[in-house]
């Protein structure tokens, strides 16, 4: 359930950061404005809000009854968003200004230029943070325990509650985050290497 959960909010969060990034850099105030605020309420508001705010005023405001689950993975995919959108931004200002003149020059439109040059390019740029990001989602996906999903961290309050054996249930629970993380880490650096490698 926490890979089930980190996987689907990171998905929403890709996707959501991907346009945020695109509207962030225009240059049009009615484009980046928008996305500004919407990165500046959800860096800036605790997760833990978030997701309780998701779970029951969703409900409220549009009569859309969800389960503790759901809620949960669009939480933290609308927070992994605001994150992302920076990442995505930082990652296609830093893309060399000449290479997308170039394209351009060749009569390339705007999206195909984007779509071929600058986000390929960007993507070497944006790895490290993007990996930054998705260790924060995983560790940050504990908190949906306290919606009563059936997450890892749930589990070992269970467990604890039922055996007494508090800390070592959890010195458990953090080792298995440990070993999710380092396993991701290693992955990421040799994708980092691979992609340094076909420069």
């Amino acid at each position: 359930m926490t890979l089930l959960v980190t996987a689907a909010a990171l998905a929403i969060g890709l996707l959501i950061g991907l346009v945020i990034g695109l509207l962030k850099v225009s240059q049009r105030r009615i484009f980046s404005v928008p996305a500004t605020s919407y990165v500046e309420v959800f860096r800036n508001t605790p997760e833990l809000v978030q997701l309780i705010w998701v779970y029951y005023c969703i409900p409220l405001l549009f009569g859309l009854p969800m389960a503790a689950t759901t809620s949960c993975i669009i939480a933290l995919g609308l927070n992994a968003g605001g994150y992302l959108g920076e990442v995505f931004r930082a990652g296609i200002q830093a893309v060399d200004k000449g290479l997308i003149e170039a394209g351009r020059s060749l009569g390339l439109s705007h999206f195909q230029t984007m779509r071929k040059i600058t986000l390929p390019l960007a993507l070497r740029t944006m790895l490290p943070p993007f990996v930054n990001q998705s260790i924060a989602l995983l560790k940050n996906s504990s908190l949906v325990s306290v919606l009563g999903v059936a997450d890892l961290t749930f589990q070992a309050q269970v467990i604890a509650t039922n055996t007494f054996r508090v800390i070592e249930i959890f010195t458990g629970t953090a080792a298995c985050y440990f070993i999710f993380l380092t396993i991701l880490s290693y992955l990421a650096r040799f994708l980092e290497k691979w992609l340094t490698a076909y420069r």
